[in-house]
């Protein structure tokens, strides 16, 4: 390893370094739980959760270097085959939130037609439950209250897009 690093200029070590500090910048973006189904050091796994949490330009820019440093011990390749894997599950779970969206706004226009057009396109879905919800969101927005009922309604429609 010495030899490697006796071998490459002061330049290609730079651009080597900031490239696995771009990688981390990736990392950090990623939902905890990704993070920690993915084969990490828990030091770097812990810079990276520390990382989210700081609110302050200049202490952000030291972490993500001190995420790079760490990442220098770390075998990249693994970490950028499994970055590819969740970027190519993002476009599948942003068509179903899209989806979600779409009958959520359809749904709340109050139309008896998109009620029964859902029914029958989400066979397993609960009908008491989800007619139980739309009434609670109609009545939150009449008393102008927080929509808990909304985001409910919202899950329910993803569960039941997603058990197609």
């Amino acid at each position: 390893m010495e030899k490697d690093i006796q071998d490459k200029s002061r330049t290609q070590i730079k651009k080597e370094a900031e490239k696995l500090q771009k990688l981390g910048e990736q990392l950090i973006k990623l939902p905890i739980r990704q993070l920690e189904r993915m084969e990490l050091p828990d030091d770097l796994r812990d810079a990276l959760i520390e990382a989210r949490s700081i609110k302050s330009k200049i202490a952000g820019r030291r972490q993500r270097q001190f995420i790079g440093t760490l990442m220098r011990d770390v075998d990249p390749e693994p970490i950028r085959h499994a970055l590819m894997q969740t970027d190519a599950n993002l476009p599948i779970e942003s068509e179903i939130v899209k989806k979600t969206r779409m009958w959520l706004d359809r749904l709340l226009t109050d139309d008896p037609a998109v009620m029964e057009e859902f029914i029958c396109a989400c066979p397993g879905l609960d009908h008491q439950r989800l007619r139980q919800l739309m009434r609670n969101v109609k009545k939150e927005k009449t008393t102008g209250k927080s929509s808990k009922s909304l985001k409910a309604l919202e899950q329910l429609i993803m569960k039941s897009m997603n058990g197609k």
